[in-house]
């Protein structure tokens, strides 16, 4: 998407950039990916505690899932929201950010429902999906609502879903990875069966 989004710039644009020293590929994509990157990270430590990690899953309108998540506690899809040195106040409904409105909470909570959806359909089983919003490098994070999604602070994404109660054994963990691994699954993400 970044390669993508640089390619649309004209030879000129390009050029200037390149003389001036500016750095076309920090654009939101970008900076984006680094926050993804670096919560996937964070993810990742799970691993070792029997838990499994997906990363940009691929849904069929371009966009992706930026991690999935799942373990003893059930699945989570994690949506991370990277806003450097931003202030970052969190509603019932929405999040704003430097005073600017986001429908990062209403996007995530249909992701999460989209997600159980699929999952159930396939597993053959109700997979409780926990939908939840990483937000990286803000320097402050404050709650003033009770969202229907879990919006926590990115550097403490790992012990918040580790700290969670356990609901799903480790055999059904297994299966459920087993299918949301397959991206012929997620093709199917949002589509209604008759």
């Amino acid at each position: 998407m970044i390669q993508a989004d640089q390619s649309k710039r004209t030879w000129l644009v390009r050029v200037a950039a390149k003389l001036s020293g500016d750095d076309l590929t920090r654009s939101e994509l970008s900076k984006g990916l680094d926050g993804e990157r670096f919560v996937g990270g964070l993810l990742d430590g799970l691993r070792a505690h029997g838990w499994y990690v997906l990363h940009a899953v691929p849904l069929p309108s371009g966009a992706d899932i930026d991690h999935m998540v799942i373990g003893p506690p059930g699945v989570f899809t994690v949506n991370t929201k990277h806003h450097p040195d931003a202030t970052v106040w969190v509603g019932d409904k929405r999040i704003t950010v430097n005073r600017n409105s986001y429908p990062y909470i209403e996007k995530s909570s249909l992701e999460g429902s989209r997600t159980a959806e699929l999952l159930h359909r396939w597993c053959g089983l109700a997979v409780p999906v926990h939908p939840v919003i990483a937000v990286v490098g803000a320097r402050t994070l404050t709650h003033k609502g009770n969202p229907a999604v879990d919006v926590v602070d990115g550097t403490r994404i790992a012990g918040v879903l580790a700290s969670r109660p356990p609901i799903l054994e480790a055999h059904r963990a297994a299966a459920v990875f087993d299918v949301a691994r397959r991206r012929s699954v997620w093709a199917q993400f949002g589509r209604r069966t008759g």
